[in-house]
């Protein structure tokens, strides 16, 4: 879900937050924000409330809009938060044992006055996560950065031959119209070079794209996923630089509200199937032990692209891991039951933990996970994400 976001809590600054607080923020240019001509081009600023107040109104999903392919697949400023996600499995000829890859650029739009004056002003802010998951290492690798769109070096920006361009120093995500993905990390812990290749069409999540997320309307996002990615490049960590090959999973939502008052987190899953199979599916977990999950949504999408949507849908804890660095308690190990089908996810290894603070403030488990069927033969693998372990997310 994001992822797949969302994603983490924090995304959508507080007004008074010192942006001294947060490195990059600061460093633009004099003069006027660059790089975000994806607002002239929508004719305002984003999110631009046009009431007289000192806040921010947002654009809210709707399922009565259906979805621009590609437009859609950069970036919406007008809502409150946004997210392109990756996450897969990767082979080496140079090392005995697979690895995962998990790539997340963010976008949010904070709550603030934008009648502001000020260049300083973070109309639009970047994040991004990286980590790999090498069972070898025994924890993951990860890198993550925050930086204002517009500042000097960062870029967001949205043209008819490059529906995306996200440009940070040692970061880079970019496609021309979504079939084909490049994606460029540079830091000096952890670097990625990889070009993706999309194999299956666009799956449109929930109704045809509009994903709800929660009880009320507001409740909800568009989604895209694009199962399946072929990918290959190089990865550099631990000092080493590693030819790779494998496959991804992404997905692209953006929303404005999303989580109920009761949510505590999630539980998120995007499996790929050995015969070409993608499995979706999440809990909105409530505050209040021993409650019903707040809302879930499952589906399943075969090769041939037919969609099979569940209407019972339940994680059920196998094991749990405590991690000794926060003291963290996540359900690592989970049989998914979906209507009468089961699916048991047990990690590529326990600590998979990200601690995000220095960016989206967050901690989370975002781990690759092998599948079993009922029978226990190999189904697929993936990625799982638990979120709201440590606390309840706020967005």
């Amino acid at each position: 879900m994001k992822r797949r976001l969302l994603l983490k809590a924090g995304l959508a600054l507080p007004a008074a937050a010192s942006l001294a607080s947060f490195p990059g923020l600061l460093n633009a240019q004099q003069g006027a924000p660059s790089g975000m001509d994806i607002h002239q081009k929508r004719g305002k600023e984003p999110g631009q409330d046009t009431g007289g107040n000192a806040g921010r109104s947002y654009a809210q999903p709707s399922a009565d809009k259906p979805l621009n392919l590609p437009l859609d697949h950069g970036p919406h400023p007008d809502f409150r938060t946004e997210w392109w996600y990756f996450t897969g499995w990767f082979e080496s000829p140079e090392l005995k044992e697979p690895l995962g890859l998990q790539i997340t650029f963010f976008r949010s739009a904070p709550n603030i006055d934008l009648r502001n004056p000020s260049v300083f002003k973070p109309a639009q802010l970047l994040f991004a996560h990286a980590a790999v998951a090498m069972p070898g290492q025994g924890k993951l690798k990860h890198e993550q950065v925050i930086r204002r769109a517009g500042s000097s070096g960062n870029q967001l920006t949205s043209q008819p031959d490059k529906v995306l361009n996200i440009q940070m120093p040692g970061w880079q995500l970019e496609t021309s119209n979504g079939d084909a993905w490049a994606c460029n990390i540079q830091t000096p812990q952890l670097a990625m070079k990889l070009d993706m290749q999309q194999t299956q069409q666009p799956w449109l999540q929930g109704k045809q794209g509009f994903s709800q997320k929660g009880p009320l309307p507001q409740q909800s996002s568009h989604y895209i996923t694009l199962p399946h990615m072929k990918s290959r490049g190089q990865v550099r960590v631990a000092g080493k630089t590693l030819p790779v090959s494998g496959t991804f999973w992404m997905d692209h939502e953006w929303s404005s509200t999303v989580l109920a008052d009761n949510a505590q987190g999630w539980d998120w899953v995007g499996l790929h199937g050995n015969n070409g199979e993608a499995l979706m599916a999440f809990q909105i977990r409530n505050r209040e032990p021993g409650k019903p999950p707040v809302w879930t949504h499952a589906a399943l999408r075969f090769a041939n692209g037919q969609v099979q949507n569940f209407s019972k849908v339940e994680f059920e804890t196998l094991r749990q891991w405590k991690s000794g660095r926060t003291g963290i308690s996540y359900p690592v190990a989970q049989m998914l039951k979906l209507d009468g089908q089961t699916y048991q996810l047990e990690p590529l290894f326990d600590d998979q933990e990200l601690d995000a603070r220095a960016s989206t403030g967050t901690l989370y488990w975002e781990g690759a996970v092998r599948v079993k069927s009922a029978s226990g033969a190999p189904w697929g693998r993936g990625y799982l994400e638990m979120t709201g372990y440590d606390r309840p997310m706020q967005l």
